[in-house]
């Protein structure tokens, strides 16, 4: 029999693509959108007052997990922006001033710009999540140029510099480091640098800081010769993911983990497209980056509650398990007259910062969060145990011991099953 190897989609930079596609944001002109704003939208210069942006970036999103070509890419957009108008040069308003310029819109080059652009991005950024995730086995970056005479002599000049993960010299010099740029990084291990020593250098070269007036703005920025203005940047730290800004909750004081449910925009809303991608492989039973994911935390009035009665949790995050994820998808498919919607669970960091209620099950301490389920007139239950042994497994570590509170089970039920004495109200109303 002869094997048939199908190669796998980036799931990397497809997440750091999708993460910016969530915000599709039309400008008039590159400089609108600066630098880091691009980690965290997807735009594309003159698509102001056109309706293309939606239609470009599944384009990117189809040829990236399907592993295309930008020829791929190319004849799939094509003849959509000529349909729209999107296409030729013409002349365009600009939405700030109100004057007609002319400007090339869609064509063979501007589509390959754009091609380029955005799939090194979203590579650059895959990558990152890559090197932050394996720093303990791997914690040096090395820069690397492709050696030709189409090579910016200051990228040749940083070939073979050997920093650590965490410089903060990578907050600028990563790649790409401009239009067309085609250098990378390469993580490398102590004992890599320890065989490659004699080709690595560790000191790098010194910066000549040239002014970068943004026209549109008028903001002037100090930017390192050989870094295109708009690429001084870290494309992939900028749009490294929520979910390990979600870990820190773990280890914060209770009160303060809290806090982010004064503003859930702030973290869960961040988290939510992340944590539903998380929770479908999950729950599928594929392998995921981390065993263990913080879906949000104990607000102050929970706290509150729990400490009139003598409850002091020793950590504010919620949690939810790989184990625990694929038992509420299992009971969902079988039981789906009582078991909550696989839909509304993808949804869990939201529903969780503002639910309806929160009981106290008197018989073991449990919580129950309450929200609407959108199914009937049951409501939704989640019950999350306060202080709960859990292993976990971080990205690119071995598993260890956390206390938490973590969700446990998910199910519909009757309001009036949740006056019968067994639950006590913390917030909120039923």
């Amino acid at each position: 029999m002869t094997a048939v190897l199908e190669a796998l989609p980036p799931v990397e930079a497809l997440k750091a693509l999708r993460a910016r596609g969530e915000l599709l944001s039309p400008s008039f002109d590159w400089q609108d959108v600066y630098a880091e704003a691009h980690a965290n939208q997807f735009t594309v210069a003159k698509s102001a007052g056109f309706d293309i942006l939606k239609d470009l970036f599944d384009g990117l999103e189809t040829t990236l997990e399907q592993g295309g070509t930008f020829r791929d890419f190319a004849s799939q957009v094509t003849p959509v922006l000529q349909a729209k108008g999107w296409w030729g040069k013409q002349l365009v308003e600009d939405p700030v001033t109100g004057e007609q310029q002319p400007a090339q819109l869609g064509s063979t080059s501007r589509l390959q710009l754009i091609f380029n652009a955005n799939m090194r991005v979203s590579y650059a950024a895959g990558h990152w999540a890559n090197f932050e995730r394996n720093k303990r086995a791997r914690p040096w970056l090395r820069y690397v140029c492709i050696l030709d005479d189409r090579t910016r002599p200051e990228h040749r000049a940083r070939h073979n510099l050997c920093l650590p993960v965490d410089d903060s010299y990578w907050d600028t010099w990563a790649p790409p480091c401009g239009w067309n740029c085609r250098c990378t990084l390469q993580s490398l291990s102590d004992r890599d640098v320890d065989r490659m020593r004699s080709d690595l250098f560790f000191t790098p070269p010194a910066n000549v800081i040239v002014p970068f007036l943004n026209k549109r703005t008028g903001v002037v920025r100090m930017v390192p010769r050989g870094i295109d203005p708009g690429w001084d940047h870290n494309p992939g730290k900028s749009g490294f993911r929520a979910m390990d800004a979600a870990e820190k909750l773990i280890d914060a004081p209770p009160r303060l983990a809290a806090q982010v449910n004064r503003d859930p925009d702030w973290l869960l809303k961040p988290i939510g497209k992340e944590f539903a991608d998380w929770f479908d492989a999950a729950a599928a039973g594929g392998r995921v980056d981390r065993s263990l994911v913080v879906v949000g935390a104990l607000s102050d009035d929970v706290l509150d509650a729990l400490a009139a009665r003598d409850a002091k949790p020793v950590s504010g995050a919620i949690t939810l398990s790989q184990q625990s994820a694929q038992h509420m998808v299992r009971d969902s498919k079988a039981d789906a007259g009582r078991a909550i919607p696989v839909e509304l669970l993808r949804q869990l960091p939201s529903k969780l910062a503002q639910p309806d209620a929160v009981l106290r099950d008197r018989r073991d301490g449990s919580l129950l969060y309450v929200f609407n389920s959108d199914v009937d007139q049951r409501l939704a239950k989640v019950v999350v145990r306060l202080d709960f042994q859990s292993k976990a497994r971080p990205p690119g570590e071995k598993p260890q011991s956390i206390m938490t509170n973590a969700v446990r089970t998910a199910g519909l039920v009757d309001a009036r099953n949740l006056n019968d004495g067994s639950y006590e109200l913390l917030t909120g109303n039923l």
